[in-house]
């Protein structure tokens, strides 16, 4: 499909020359704008722009669907790697090469997708063996799920809060701590260890996800890197396992929780 709008962006980072070179995505287009290692300048384009009707809804557009694309470059940097987000430049119209600079920084809260741009793949081929990026953005378009996890570790990054807003996706989708631990290959606690740090404000101060309850404050306190091994590939192991499950039934799948009893309510039986 022809694309009518992209963005420049720049990037000094290794990783982007190669990244341009063998990105395929239908949802997502990357470039190098030049070639030769001398140049940083990329365009950043999506069909999903097509039918913005100005300049305002374009740049909400392309902000929100640069959030999803971070996140999933995010999670795709495991175990260490550490991807650096770029800044939207200019916009270029991509039929006339014109480029027209935009004020604002752009609403990351409106529809990332143009749902009524049809799918270029069947559904069935949500994601591939190696689960990339291009796989996380392309689920994110059908799972809106994936979608609110990566616009959110995208938009945000991967700090305290975040991170824990991931384990809050988890959790609410039926993912036990063990299971988010076992990942990483680390006991239940861990999680424990790190929701802890977290919540103290006395460890985190404006970092932490509360402000001062009075709460003591662990002993051993995890720090950010530590954080980041535990929740990160946890939220991508959570993510496919959910792609897989599509791909297995056609249907996303969906936690419900068990209704609560009180003590002085009896169990129905099974």
């Amino acid at each position: 499909m022809i694309v009518k709008w992209g963005f420049i962006c720049r990037s000094v980072q290794n990783y982007m020359e190669y990244l341009s070179m063998h990105w395929h995505q239908e949802d997502v287009h990357l470039w190098k704008n030049e070639p030769g290692y001398v140049s940083t300048e990329y365009t950043f384009a999506s069909p999903h722009f097509n039918s913005a009707a100005n300049v305002n809804e374009l740049l909400d557009r392309a902000v929100a669907l640069k959030a999803v694309f971070d996140g999933a470059m995010m999670l795709a940097s495991l175990p260490d790697g550490r991807f650096i987000p770029f800044d939207l430049e200019a916009i270029v119209d991509l039929t006339t090469q014109k480029r027209h600079d935009h004020h604002g920084e752009g609403n990351v809260l409106v529809e990332p997708f143009d749902n009524r741009l049809h799918p270029l793949i069947q559904s069935e081929k949500i994601i591939h063996e190696r689960y990339g990026p291009e796989d996380m953005i392309r689920q994110a378009r059908f799972d809106p799920i994936a979608k609110g996890l990566l616009r959110h570790l995208g938009h945000n990054g991967p700090d305290f809060r975040s991170l824990y807003s991931l384990l809050d996706w988890m959790e609410t989708e039926g993912w036990t701590e063990e299971q988010v631990s076992a990942v990483s290959g680390q006991k239940a606690k861990a999680v424990k260890s790190f929701t802890a740090t977290a919540n103290n404000e006395t460890v985190l101060g404006p970092m932490a996800r509360h402000g001062n309850k009075g709460w003591t404050a662990p002993s051993k306190p995890m720090p950010l890197i530590d954080a980041q091994r535990l929740i990160l590939p946890a939220a991508r192991s959570f993510l496919k396992t959910r792609a897989l499950e599509f791909q297995s039934t056609g249907i996303w799948p969906k936690y419900v929780k068990p209704p609560k009893y009180s003590k002085s309510k009896e169990r129905p039986k099974s």
